[in-house]
């Protein structure tokens, strides 16, 4: 059942019908043709044999032959042929005939009379006895002494034609034969090709992405399998983005859950002082807001790539949005004892055309990721200036990052600390970070060199 509804069954069946559908229609014409060319032949010969026959009988009566003789060179004449010849009298009477006939002359008269008028008349006749059609000839023998009419009789005409049609058929029948096995060889190497990329599809349905397509074509068959290679290297590295997904989250969520149960427990049980449990605490605050900034960069992350993170951009205080955002994270940069510097030369607040909240987590970020690498009594450098459009570039004089890892910062969990042995951020704000600048058709770039700092500057349209 599968095989009846497979594409190749249903491309093959397309060409033997259309193979059918034009060989019935060239065999009909072609048949009708034969039959008519076959016909005409035989009448034009039949004609010009009867001709030359009456003009013999003419000349034999005029010279005084004896019947006898005439009958027995007719009978020579037409030795091994489908032929009889008729002499036919004034009141249609048989004077003498020659040649075997299959049957008596049993024909209406109005077959001959005509000749008797001076008309040579050939006509496709029906032999009852026989249950067959053959051609007569009827023509006027000229000067005889009595008037009279030869009526010769071609009955084996058909044989011949049924003969030619039937070497036709045979002909036909090995022409389609022929054809047909080349269709489905044609068929069969058209079609394997797709099966193969099925099979291989369904494979990238259970999650093996290293089989291939064997690219054997430019055609559109050869593109297809293009594509689906593509699709599967895709795939592949969509897989392995889902494997480092979990194991990076794993390892962000293990790590804080594990310090917050274990300090948690040892609370509970008193091992720890009591002029220590405030430190502990406090580490365990640090640990939840960990996770809850890991959750909610996870929730933002999720947005930003299903398409439901929308943007409501309206005008405001660009300036004045920075000198607040500054202002929130004196906390954060005390802990980690960084001092940041706004630089402006802009005697007036520059306002921007953009959606502030989420312009708002692009400065967190950008600024946490700063502090984060900045080494202890650092200073880090936000300079706001005003062309064509506002520009800010935040730059600290940190660890730096390599060259060859500038391309990769922008993935999600990825971390120039490979190891993850310091508590860097989620490494996930970068990602967020593009991804929000890039609704705003925003490109941001980024210049580093390791052991001298990194630098992240994006711009805004002014607000009209």
């Amino acid at each position: 059942m599968i095989f009846k509804k497979s594409i190749f069954m249903k491309l093959f069946l397309t060409y033997l019908l259309i193979l059918f559908l034009s060989f019935s229609v060239f065999s009909f014409v072609s048949y009708l043709l034969i039959e008519n060319r076959l016909t005409a032949s035989h009448r034009h010969e039949l004609s010009e044999q009867a001709q030359t026959v009456a003009e013999y009988i003419r000349h034999a009566h005029e010279q005084g032959w004896e019947h006898e003789v005439i009958i027995e060179s007719l009978e020579m004449s037409i030795a091994r042929q489908d032929k009889v010849f008729y002499l036919i009298g004034k009141n249609g009477e048989v004077l003498y005939h020659a040649g075997q006939p299959p049957v008596s002359l049993s024909l209406d008269h109005e077959y001959y009379n005509s000749a008797f008028q001076g008309k040579q008349i050939i006509q496709k006749v029906k032999l009852k006895e026989m249950n067959q059609y053959a051609l007569l000839a009827a023509v006027p023998i000229p000067h005889a002494r009595t008037e009279k009419v030869l009526v010769m009789i071609s009955y084996g005409f058909e044989k011949e034609i049924l003969q030619r049609k039937l070497n036709f058929l045979l002909g036909l029948v090995i022409t389609i034969l022929v054809t047909a096995a080349s269709l489905f060889f044609i068929s069969k190497r058209l079609t394997s090709s797709l099966t193969e990329m099925s099979k291989i599809a369904l494979a990238f349905a259970k999650g093996n992405f290293n089989q291939r397509v064997q690219i054997e074509s430019k055609d559109e068959i050869g593109q297809l399998g293009m594509s689906l290679n593509y699709m599967a290297k895709e795939l592949a590295s969509l897989d392995q983005m889902r494997k480092d997904f979990v194991a990076n989250v794993s390892h962000d969520l293990r790590s804080p859950l594990t310090s917050i149960h274990g300090f948690a427990q040892a609370l509970i049980d008193g091992t720890i002082p009591k002029q220590r449990q405030d430190h502990y605490l406090t580490i365990i605050k640090n640990e939840t807001n960990r996770l809850i900034k890991l959750v909610n960069d996870l929730l933002d992350i999720s947005k930003l790539e299903s398409g439901h993170y929308e943007l409501q951009s309206i005008p405001f205080n660009f300036s004045e949005l920075v000198r607040r955002v500054i202002a929130k994270m004196e906390p954060y940069m005390a802990d980690h004892q960084v001092e940041i510097g706004l630089i402006t030369d802009e005697e007036e607040d520059i306002e921007v055309f953009a959606d502030p909240d989420r312009i708002e987590q692009v400065l967190v970020n950008l600024l946490q990721n700063a502090i984060n690498f900045s080494k202890p009594g650092g200073q880090i450098d936000v300079t706001l200036t005003k062309g064509d459009r506002a520009s800010l570039e935040i730059r600290d004089y940190g660890m730096g990052i390599k060259e060859e890892d500038i391309q990769f910062i922008w993935d999600r969990f990825y971390k120039v600390d490979k190891a993850r042995s310091k508590k860097l951020g989620t490494g996930i704000g970068l990602s967020i970070v593009k991804q929000i600048l890039e609704k705003h058709e925003s490109p941001i770039g980024v210049e580093s060199e390791l052991g001298k700092g990194t630098s992240f500057r994006f711009t805004l349209p002014l607000a009209k």
